[in-house]
């Protein structure tokens, strides 16, 4: 199993690793270097990824392609997600059977389905109706996508690898199985391509390394002493830089006079006006955290929005990077959360427009996702596909 990108992009793959174990399957782990606690907390082997980390579309180079060579030929089959087209380029090449898995619904866009994209979602949402305007910038974003993928195409060219279309999308896709690994409820109409794509549902994984035991007892603590908090979960790009989300989405809540409970890096906040109405927490894992809030505000991550839905309360989306956007939308779309400007006034109407949101349809889908276990879905369509895994 082949992966990058933070634990949102990770987990899900590693989900599927953990089910495969549990079956007798011996998965190999290789990811950036911080990944290593995931191997780790799983007991399984662990590889580093060769390449730069940090950024999710680093430039691939030839000498990466090749340092996999190795690892890949050791192995029977490859799960591979989007952040790693190093890894594809390198078993098209030694024609390693590989499976291309997402838990981003973007991943797999279609004409069917336009995504909104980054830089283009404010003028999709304007032309939300037209149907001509969104192809047409399902056909900008492509063709934006395919320049800055350039290093993708060059590198196969290089190894004599031909792509089945664009390099960052059909070209990463596999012809043995491509699998979405999101809830069924958030999935768009999935496109013809290359080989079929499955939606097997979400995949929820807590890994052991990232329970805190004094935080959810100060959470417990906080939520047991007056009315459910709002939850502000900083994702993505806010993630690494909190503190203006961090601000905005506590000042709506005051105006409310709403408790908040923020969950980012204590570090990142210092010198934030504190009082008894906040509680700062470092990560817990959501399936915790957003237990018993009345809403959780959060940047759009496809992880952030299942796990609030499964918690059967509704999200206030504030995208800023790749596909928060197009998570937002759907969120809209399904009644799912409200998506305001970033400004204090537009965050303070949207928590008083809550209540226009049809609470029983959540909870009625809330139950819906609880249901589905897309690891064991993914173990049971792997192991009926590839002889190696039976």
């Amino acid at each position: 199993m082949a992966c990058k990108g933070g634990f949102g992009d990770v987990l899900p793959l590693v989900a599927v690793a953990q089910e495969l174990r549990a079956r007798g399957h011996v998965p190999i782990l290789a990811a950036e270097r911080h990944h290593r606690v995931l191997a780790r907390d799983l007991g399984m082997a662990f590889r580093v990824l060769p390449g730069p980390s940090g950024s999710p579309f680093a430039e691939v180079r030839a000498e990466e392609v090749r340092a996999l060579l190795p690892l890949l030929d050791s192995v029977d089959l490859v799960l591979i997600n989007p952040l790693a087209p190093a890894v594809v380029l390198a078993a098209r090449y030694i024609k390693k059977t590989w499976v291309y898995a997402s838990a981003t619904p973007m991943v797999f866009a279609s004409p069917e389905d336009p995504p909104w994209w980054p830089g283009l979602a404010r003028g999709q949402r304007f032309l939300a109706s037209c149907s001509h305007a969104q192809r047409a910038a399902f056909r900008l974003a492509r063709f934006v996508a395919a320049r800055q993928s350039r290093d993708i195409a060059h590198v196969a060219q290089a190894f004599g690898i031909i792509l089945p279309g664009h390099p960052r999308f059909e070209g990463l896709y596999s012809p043995a199985a491509n699998l979405l690994l999101a809830s069924t409820l958030l999935s768009p109409a999935l496109p013809h391509g290359p080989s079929a794509i499955h939606c097997l549902g979400f995949c929820p994984y807590i890994p052991p390394s990232l329970e805190n035991i004094d935080a959810q007892r100060a959470l417990e603590d906080f939520v047991g002493r007056g009315e459910p908090p709002v939850i502000i979960a900083p994702g993505g790009a806010d993630r690494a830089n909190p503190r203006p989300f961090v601000e905005l989405a506590r000042a709506a809540c005051r105006d409310h006079g709403l408790r908040a409970v923020v969950s980012a890096r204590a570090g990142s906040l210092r010198q934030l006006d504190l009082g008894p109405d906040l509680l700062i927490l470092p990560y817990l894992p959501y399936s915790i955290l957003f237990q018993g809030a009345r809403a959780v505000i959060h940047s759009g991550g496809i992880g952030s929005l299942s796990w609030a839905l499964r918690s059967g309360i509704p999200s206030i989306v504030l995208p800023s990077v790749w596909d928060q956007f197009d998570n937002a939308r759907r969120a809209v779309a399904r009644g799912y959360g409200l998506w305001p400007k970033r400004s204090r006034r537009h965050l303070y109407w949207a928590l008083q427009d809550l209540v226009r949101l049809e609470s029983g349809r959540i909870l009625r889908d809330a139950v819906a996702l609880g249901r589905e276990d897309g690891a064991k879905s993914a173990a049971d369509f792997l192991a009926a596909r590839f002889s190696v895994l039976t």
